[in-house]
């Protein structure tokens, strides 16, 4: 398996990074998540772009071209012989000695991009999942989308430990603000759609742009607003959505049922259509 770290190609069991590298040190790297299907790079425009405002926001930029990233992205796809599969690109702000600060500090963003295999599952009808509330106890940016993960790792871990395949972060007033790793809405019983709004407590998530688009398209309305655990009482449908999941619908909230534990046909739709786009 072919893989590019450390700023050039190498086999993936020889692939190394310095122990020295912030990213390994400090969580201080970023990172996007872009699913390939059929030959084509989903969202490639928007994760892309999110990337580099990601640097941004975190005080360092990568020297590479959009361009660049791409022709590697092509040759990893193409001697991976992926068909279907996900591409993980990772910019730390480089290597040197430990240090919290990096004032002054000679450094080189390191770029790694990994490719993975996925199995072909492009169905426009499948299961819903049970979700979970807890509160979000991330830093105060989640908008920026570094590799500094541990609260969803656990969060996400607990919950697969006890049967849900996603768990929510609440705020301080319990208000939802996303899942840990996913976007999340609702279809409420006047079927307008609704997810929180970017208030700087969730991520731009690329996916979740595709579906406003595409709800849009649809002459279906949308709001950006906050969600409480009784509108989720009253809401009709919900979802999830996400680079690797696209739309997930979600059947069950802690203990409160949606459509009767049952997948709705609105979330399927949206799917579907998200899908048929990126055909």
């Amino acid at each position: 398996m072919l893989s590019y770290v450390n700023n050039k190609f190498c086999s993936f069991d020889k692939a190394q990074i310095s122990v020295n590298d912030r990213g390994y040190q400090f969580g201080d790297a970023v990172y996007e998540v872009i699913y390939y299907k059929n030959g084509k790079f989903l969202d490639l425009e928007g994760h892309l772009k999110r990337l580099r405002i990601s640097m941004s926001r975190i005080d360092f930029e990568l020297k590479y071209s959009d361009s660049a990233i791409i022709t590697i992205m092509k040759r990893l796809v193409a001697e991976n012989n992926i068909k279907h599969g996900s591409i993980y690109i990772q910019v730390s702000r480089g290597e040197y000695l430990r240090d919290h600060s990096y004032f002054n500090m000679p450094l080189k963003p390191i770029l790694v991009i990994l490719t993975k295999k996925n199995k072909e599952d492009f169905k426009t009808i499948i299961p819903g999942i049970k979700v979970y509330t807890t509160f979000d106890t991330r830093w105060n940016n989640p908008d920026i989308k570094t590799t500094q993960l541990l609260p969803n790792v656990l969060a996400k871990t607990k919950g697969i430990k006890n049967g849900f395949g996603e768990a929510l972060f609440l705020d301080k007033k319990s208000y939802i603000t996303e899942g840990s790793s996913s976007n999340f809405w609702i279809l409420n019983k006047n079927n307008i759609l609704i997810t929180r709004s970017l208030d700087g407590k969730i991520l731009a998530g690329i996916t979740r742009d595709s579906i406003l688009n595409c709800a849009k398209n649809k002459n279906i309305k949308v709001e950006e607003k906050k969600i409480s655990l009784d509108n989720i009482k009253d809401c009709k449908e919900a979802f999830v959505t996400s680079a690797s999941s696209f739309v997930t619908p979600v059947i069950q909230v802690d203990n409160i049922k949606i459509n009767n534990g049952k997948v709705g046909e609105f979330s399927n739709l949206l799917r579907k259509t998200y899908l048929e786009l990126n055909d």
